[in-house]
């Protein structure tokens, strides 16, 4: 089993991000999650990195949409 750090977890969770935001395709996310830690750290992620990449991912997305809906609020309320 190969360790990777919550840093390096957190990498593989921007990448997935990005991805997402880009093609809006959730189920390619854990691809991108692997392949980030394959290219960049040199290491075969395991299932659970990968899922627990995607699910910082996702909360992440979550957060964006917030925001902007937050932001577009304070737009149209004034």
């Amino acid at each position: 089993m190969t360790y990777l750090t919550d840093s390096q977890i957190l990498e593989m969770a921007d990448a997935s991000l990005t991805a997402y935001e880009v093609t809006g395709e959730k189920r390619r996310m854990g691809e991108v999650a692997a392949e980030y830690a394959a290219d960049e750290f040199g290491v075969k992620a395991t299932s659970a990195q990968i899922g627990y990449a995607v699910k910082l991912a996702l909360t992440g997305w979550e957060g964006i949409k917030a925001a902007t809906r937050k932001a577009v609020d304070a737009q149209f309320a004034s």
